[in-house]
């Protein structure tokens, strides 16, 4: 047997051929689907399928099967009784339906007189405000919106449900009573009809979603496009008309269909194909959480449009608000979700999608984006997959590995925010079973068969592909062994250590991190020292082989400011590791095919990666200024750091005010300006307050940008895109202790607070022996 549970609660055998099984169109009073006779008097669960339903075919009463008109009343008119709803299957014939389609109306039979009117529907009660005993809706529409579906998801060994298991040996819990359904307030269907208005322009959002999924190369942060592609063809074949034609009753019979969808839980069987897997969220299954996905994405696509696509701009897709609205509808979806206390892998996925066009809009360091990361890490735990994704005979291949990413992008989106804020992580390694996920590309990961079997032959013993390609899963994998040794250091930086401590943990963090970059490949072993070779690379494939660059960089980065800070080391290491950083940032700031295509990656890595290593570089090059003797070996050399940061100020200038490392960008610009103007003044001439960069209300046409990675102001460019890995905004600023007052620890908010009141004209204290004296 091969049960599926329908919206309306019924269970349909799959196994049996959909032609000769039919649901009874007869409805009880309270909404739901009538019982044959023998089910109701027996008080038994009824399939409601005609002409017998399969528990009178397993008792052998079949002869005695049968659907009282109207049992316990007078015999109603044959007219008024609603025809059989056919089962019909999808387009490929593997799965049923048994939900009647929002195109079709209740036809009235030219028989019925006046005096008679048709059962009502639920959505004419919404529209006539008729009393509930006509017809009850299947949702239980109520005036006061409550949740009651009973779902706690993951209970752990100290739970309180685990004291009732210990001891009772082979004795059996009772299961919890059937959950009740959600209760939904008339406003709520409303605020669902105007959200399905968005997909009015199916074809304008199918080729928004299209292109991101081009940028993207087949996959945006979690959602691939295979199954992205299903939606979208399931909710036009079935829905297209009605969301063209807006008709008010149609779309609020779609929108109660979407609520019964999506507190239905979902399927899984370990045949079963990403396609067929997402039909179960399309066409007759369209589910909230895929409405979500789909603005989603189409906001992230909005952020960096394609100026060579006219119609983009032509019906104002490419703006930012048309981004902020997609965020919002992304959101309401979310409430909706967690109205029916969704618990499902889509929206896991919704989760970060939307986590990802937040970071756009606002930036990494925004309150908005701090609480859905927190939302997402509880959800993820929630549903126990920092246990690990179990070995499961039900569980198919594509669902375990995007499981498997799923939890360790979360696990960094976190660390690094924990890093940046200066706070506790919301989860820590120590507490989690990470498993690498097989580096496959998404072709790859949705195959079947001899296809499947040969991808998995071609990776070698530790998972990675053989063929030296890097994918986003290749980061993914990478990253993971990486991100718990930047928790360590963070646990250094906000904990209480002794100095002895802090240089012993130091050097464990350092033996482990240089053990694992040795045990990779060597097409990964060679991206940290070697030159970056870029030639024949994809562009997508370019960032994620400068992330990985970066990666191992940030973390010893980090662990030489807790050194300086906390152990008294010297500054040497740090400023040679921000020297290597700058470098490679600066040279990818001038790739035009990057800026053009990946505008918001490239910001985050000026943002991010280029100024916390260019701070570090001026603040040095201030010192040695400041020496009474000039050193003959110099950590920076004077001329070319000085043209260097002169270029850099100019990038940051050019960051778009709509950017969500904006703020960022502009304080760090003002901060290298002001220490090249004191570098450079002559001695005497007063030195000029330097203003704040006033965002431009001019054309984008009418705008004079610098380098190759100015941005449109009518694009919503922010950091950092749904493409970008999310270790890049790891936001781990170095402390820079030079003899300059910076009282700040572990919070790179500190940071840049210091950044604002630093007074430039106190001179460096001086010792004459080489050394600064501690203020």
């Amino acid at each position: 047997m091969n049960p599926q549970r329908q919206p309306g609660g019924q269970i349909i055998d799959l196994q049996q051929t959909p032609s000769n099984r039919v649901l009874t169109g007869k409805y009880r009073r309270n909404g739901k689907l009538q019982s044959c006779e023998p089910c109701r008097r027996s008080k038994l669960r009824c399939d409601h399928v005609i002409p017998a339903c399969g528990r009178c075919v397993k008792r052998r009463c079949v002869d005695r099967c049968s659907y009282h008109p109207s049992p316990l009343t007078r015999t109603r008119r044959k007219d008024e009784t609603a025809p059989p709803t056919p089962l019909t299957p999808t387009h490929d014939g593997s799965s049923v339906i048994a939900v009647q389609s929002v195109e079709t109306s209740s036809v009235k039979s030219p028989n019925i007189s006046a005096s008679h009117t048709p059962r009502l529907r639920s959505t004419d009660i919404w529209a006539r405000g008729a009393h509930r005993a006509a017809s009850a809706p299947p949702l239980h529409i109520r005036d006061e919106p409550t949740s009651r579906t009973g779902n706690r998801g993951f209970l752990g060994e100290t739970s309180y449900f685990s004291i009732f298991a210990d001891g009772l040996g082979n004795f059996a819990i009772p299961s919890d009573p059937e959950p009740s359904k959600v209760w939904l307030s008339h406003d709520r269907i409303a605020q669902g009809c105007k959200i399905l208005s968005f997909l009015k322009d199916g074809s304008m959002v199918n080729r928004l979603v299209a292109r991101w999924y081009q940028i993207c190369e087949d996959e945006g942060c979690v959602c691939i496009e295979p199954i992205m592609k299903e939606w979208l063809w399931g909710l036009g074949l079935h829905h297209g008309d009605v969301l063209r034609e807006q008709n008010p009753d149609k779309i609020r019979r779609l929108c109660e269909l979407l609520w019964r969808n999506t507190e239905t839980p979902l399927s899984l069987d370990k045949n079963i194909t990403a396609a067929q897997w997402a039909r179960q969220g399309t066409g007759p299954h369209l589910r909230w959480e895929v409405v979500g996905l789909i603005a989603a994405i189409a906001g992230q696509c909005a952020n960096t449009p394609d100026p060579a696509i006219g119609p983009f701009r032509k019906r104002n897709f490419a703006t930012p608000s048309f981004a902020r609205q997609m965020s919002e509808i992304a959101e309401a979806c979310i409430g909706f979700c967690r109205d029916c206390e969704t618990m499902g892998d889509m929206f896991l996925w919704l989760l970060m999608e939307n986590y990802c066009l937040t970071a756009m809009l606002k930036g990494e360091s925004s309150q908005a984006s701090y609480v859905q990361c927190g939302e997402i890490v509880t959800a993820v735990v929630s549903v126990g997959l920092h246990q690990g994704v179990q070995a499961d005979d039900q569980l198919p291949i594509f669902i375990s590995e995007i499981r498997k990413r799923l939890l360790v992008q979360t696990y960094s989106a976190e660390i690094g925010i924990a890093t940046f804020l200066g706070r506790p992580p919301r989860i820590s390694h120590r507490y989690c079973n990470f498993q690498s996920p097989l580096d496959l590309s998404i072709s790859q990961l949705v195959s079947e068969g001899d296809e499947l079997a040969l991808a998995l032959a071609g990776l070698d013993d530790k998972g990675f592909n053989t063929a030296g390609n890097i994918y986003r899963v290749t980061w993914v994998k990478t990253w993971m062994g990486l991100a718990p040794e930047r928790e360590d250091v963070l646990d250094l930086a906000v904990g209480r250590y002794t100095r002895d401590e802090i240089l012993q943990r130091a050097d464990l963090i350092q033996s482990r991190s240089e053990q694992y970059w040795d045990s990779l490949p060597n097409f990964i072993k060679k991206l940290r020292d070697g030159p970056l070779e870029t030639e024949g690379k994809k562009s997508t494939e370019i960032l994620f082989m400068t992330v990985l660059r970066q990666a191992f960089r940030a973390n010893d980065l980090l662990l030489q400011r807790v050194l300086i800070r906390k152990a008294g080391a010297s500054s040497e290491r740090l400023v040679d590791i921000a020297r290597s950083t700058f470098k490679d940032i600066l040279h990818m700031s001038q790739r035009h095919d990057l800026g053009a295509l990946l505008q918001n990656d490239m910001a985050s890595l000026l943002a991010v990666q280029g100024l916390r290593s260019a701070a570090v570089i001026a603040v040095e090059l201030l010192k040695q200024e400041q020496f009474p003797v000039y050193p003959k070996e110099p950590l920076v050399p004077r001329s070319q750091t000085i043209q260097d940061l002169a270029v850099f100020a100019a990038r940051l200038g050019a960051i778009d005010p709509t950017d969500g490392s904006f703020l960022l960008c502009d304080q760090g610009r003002r901060v290298i300006t002001y220490i090249l103007d004191k570098i450079l003044t002559p001695q005497g001439v007063p030195d000029q307050p330097l203003p704040p960069r006033v965002p431009s209300l001019t054309q984008p046409d009418e705008q004079q940008q610098l380098g190759p990675v100015s941005l449109d102001t009518n694009i919503d460019a922010s950091v950092p895109t749904g493409l970008n890995p999310l270790g890049t905004m790891d936001f781990t600023m170095m402390d820079l202790n030079f003899g300059i007052e910076a009282p700040f620890l572990g919070p790179d908010n500190d940071f840049m607070q210091w950044l604002e009141n630093m007074d430039w004209e106190r001179p460096i204290p001086w010792d004459g022996g080489g050394q600064n004296v501690p203020s």
